[in-house]
């Protein structure tokens, strides 16, 4: 429940420092905040000539809509003497603002403050987001900061702690008073002089509460936040469950039998199917070659039709893996590959089950490597051969968009590049697991852990924020991302888990391809790919269709031959075998 509560109010706390710093940077905001400052710093101005100055109306009434927008209640600004020089109510402008809170943003870091008392006509704790107002120059003009009542969405995010009849989560201060409104009243938690001793921690002693009552509990400091967050629940409702300790353990154990049992009889299921595999190999109409990747969801081998004598490539979904959940999402996705016909997309031969109920899917067998691998062997794309390759890419979206399709999982290992009829650098997008038919009213996702599949490096901010919540735009956003790493061979955003991705994902502006790329970027080239990774998906490329013109346009500026590909791929054949092992990479399951 802590690191819960933790990671949300920290997420929703960098959303409104991204959010406020966008409307710092507004043209008009910034002139009319600095021409509200100019007038204050003027030798014996008053509080009337710049609060009642003409510039305030229009700031006042483009970031009262704004505030609305942000869940917020009122503004300030404040000149670099401290001094409020605008506010959404009158009452606040030319008083001074104390505390040193403001030193930091002056220093030109945005800012959380905690929840204090205001007076009236607010009269309720506010926390507030401050950010500096930069001049064209880069100076510091003044802070502005939005405040929002503590007890709105700041606490709605921390009752979402209180489980139970006595579980409750709330922050406090330093001096341990609490900062939300607490499920059983206010006052001063006890757990406050231990976050001072250490960061974090947890009690699992029963002591007495801010409320009185005898609880268990856990808290963390953040000091970036400079507040605490607890999570605390009623002793006797914390250890109920010890009583039926002795009949967990008895459900405990049978349970393990009956797996014991279980495996015992998967493992002949599987030794059945792999005597079939070893005397005949077959599968369907198709004879299993060697295995050429594998998943948590399914195992790939190489084959040959029977009668055809095509090569493919045979996805099997695994016995433990075949839920009810795991063969819809499996018949889902060669169902969606199959309504594609695009040359640029995998080709589904075949789909049924075997005799012992194991569902499977044939498809082409591709003689290539994905981006991922080239990127890990030559260390960047040539501006010229990613063009070649992510118009390819624009291609195949383009016919999917069309349809109602969204792949969602575009990412390096799911764009291979081949030798595929005669042609060199033909591309294919692999791995249909996690479309969304986005024009079906009834389509739907298949599980409510989508939020954790896929690749979060190349997830646009919205589908992080609600995984539902899809259009063609996230595969332009993953466009770009992957087109970040062709051009130079690094990661969009580096980072040591999900969690901090995630929020640089949300909050961070990304660097464009020529302030990393150790190559030339022509300036149209970056331009574009920094579009795609736009915050707002409004503001990238609407369509994939555009995207494919422009790739078209640089392409002729920027020729990729098949002279030039053919090369790469001979230079390929001296340090990598033929045999074909390389190529079956297209086809690893993922899941």
């Amino acid at each position: 429940m802590l690191e819960a509560e933790a990671r949300t109010l920290g997420l929703w706390i960098e959303n409104h420092k991204t959010d406020i710093r966008r409307v710092a940077r507004d043209p008009q905001v910034r002139e009319a905040v600095d021409a509200l400052a100019r007038i204050a710093a003027r030798p014996g101005a008053g509080a009337e000539d710049y609060c009642d100055a003409p510039a305030r109306r229009p700031l006042v009434a483009q970031l009262t809509t704004l505030l609305e927008e942000q869940g917020a209640v009122t503004f300030n600004a404040i000149d670099r003497a401290h001094r409020i020089i605008a506010s959404r109510f009158r009452e606040y402008c030319g008083r001074r603002a104390e505390g040193g809170e403001l030193a930091p943003v002056f220093e030109g870091h945005t800012r959380f403050v905690p929840p204090h008392a205001e007076s009236a006509p607010l009269a309720r704790p506010v926390l507030w987001i401050e950010t500096p107002v930069l001049a064209p120059s880069g100076e510091i003009i003044a802070a502005l900061g939005f405040g929002e009542y503590a007890d709105g969405r700041f606490a709605q995010i921390l009752a979402a702690g209180s489980t139970g009849d006595t579980g409750e989560a709330y922050a406090f201060d330093r001096s341990g008073q609490l900062l939300s409104p607490g499920r059983f009243g206010s006052g001063a938690t006890p757990l406050a002089a231990l976050s001072k001793r250490a960061a974090d921690g947890m009690v699992l002693e029963p002591y007495e509460s801010y409320h009185g009552g005898r609880v268990i509990g856990a808290w963390r400091w953040l000091a970036q936040y400079d507040i605490g967050v607890a999570v605390e629940m009623g002793a006797a409702e914390a250890y109920a469950p010890l009583r039926y300790l002795n009949i967990a353990f008895g459900v405990v154990f049978g349970a393990l039998v009956i797996a014991v049992f279980a495996a015992a009889a998967s493992a002949l299921s599987v030794v059945r199917l792999r005597r079939q595999m070893g005397a005949a190999r077959k599968l369907g109409a198709y004879t299993l070659d060697e295995r050429i990747g594998e998943g948590g969801m399914a195992t790939v081998y190489r084959a040959r039709h029977d009668l055809l004598r095509r090569p493919a490539a045979v996805k099997l979904l695994k016995p433990a893996r075949a839920t009810d959940e795991m063969i819809a999402r499996f018949e889902r996705e060669v169902q969606m590959a199959s309504s594609l016909s695009h040359p640029n997309t995998v080709e589904i031969f075949d789909y049924g089950r075997t005799r012992e109920g194991l569902f499977y899917y044939a498809m082409e067998y591709l003689d290539g490597l994905t981006v991922g691998e080239i990127v890990a062997r030559d260390g960047f794309f040539p501006v010229a051969r990613s063009i070649h390759v992510l118009r390819q890419v624009c291609a195949a979206l383009g016919e999917a968009h069309v349809k109602g399709v969204v792949h969602r999982d575009i990412k390096p290992e799911n764009i291979m590049v081949c030798r595929y009829g005669g042609v060199y650098d033909h591309v294919k997008i692999l791995d249909f697991g996690l479309v969304k038919h986005v024009t079906e009213k009834h389509s739907r996702d298949l599980t409510r852990s989508l939020r954790i599949l896929g690749t979060p490096l190349y997830m646009a901010p919205e589908r992080l924020r609600n995984p539902a919540d899809v259009d063609a735009r996230v595969d332009i956003y993953a466009v770009g991302a992957v087109a970040f790493l062709m051009l130079t061979g690094r990661k969009l955003f580096e980072s040591t888990n999900d969690l901090e991705l995630s929020s640089h994902i949300l909050n961070d502006e990304p660097r464009q391809v020529s302030a990393v790329a150790s190559q030339a970027i022509p300036v149209e080239l970056d331009l574009l790919v920094f579009s795609c990774l736009e915050k707002r998906r409004e503001d990238r490329p609407q369509r994939v269709g555009d995207l494919l013109e422009a790739f078209d346009a640089l392409a002729l500026e920027h020729p990729w031959t098949q002279r030039d590909a053919e090369s790469w791929w001979s230079r390929l054949s001296t340090s990598v075998s033929p045999d074909g092992t390389k190529a079956g990479a297209a086809h690893r399951a993922k899941r």
